[in-house]
């Protein structure tokens, strides 16, 4: 019998034990920029007529949509517009799907860029605030 040894793609694992580590934070913004990534990418796939490879990676961005949605807690009045933008956000990548119009991405772009960035401003800010208080013990 012949052993098989498979070896795992380094970038991967780097890529699983982040997620395994990352705090909740860490993964709203890990998930913002596979989004983005997703449509940048679903977007070049287009321009370049690669309509599966576009599909797949607009499949690919609505996953993420809908775990952006299912990681809200709605006990915070905040996460009623942010459902509100996820909802709007999941339409358009559903209409730039069947359409294959790639400049249709370009505000979603925009919508995910300002949302990670401000998640990222918030964690910075958390951050700050945990070391301001163990700085005063």
């Amino acid at each position: 019998m012949q052993q098989q040894f498979l070896l795992k793609n380094p970038y991967e694992t780097y890529q699983e034990q982040g997620v395994l580590t990352a705090g909740p934070m860490e993964l709203i913004l890990m998930l913002y920029n596979g989004l983005r990534k997703n449509m940048i990418l679903a977007r070049r796939a287009m321009e370049q007529q690669d309509l599966a490879n576009a599909h797949n990676r607009l499949m690919k961005a609505q996953s993420i949509i809908n775990e952006l949605i299912n990681s809200l807690d709605m006990s915070f009045a905040v996460s009623a517009d942010l459902l509100a933008i996820y909802e709007f956000m999941m339409r358009q990548l559903v209409e730039v799907n069947v359409t294959k119009n790639s400049a249709s991405i370009e505000p979603l772009l925009e919508i995910a860029e300002i949302l990670r960035d401000a998640w990222q401003q918030v964690n910075n800010m958390q951050k700050g605030g945990l070391y301001e208080e163990e700085g005063e013990l």
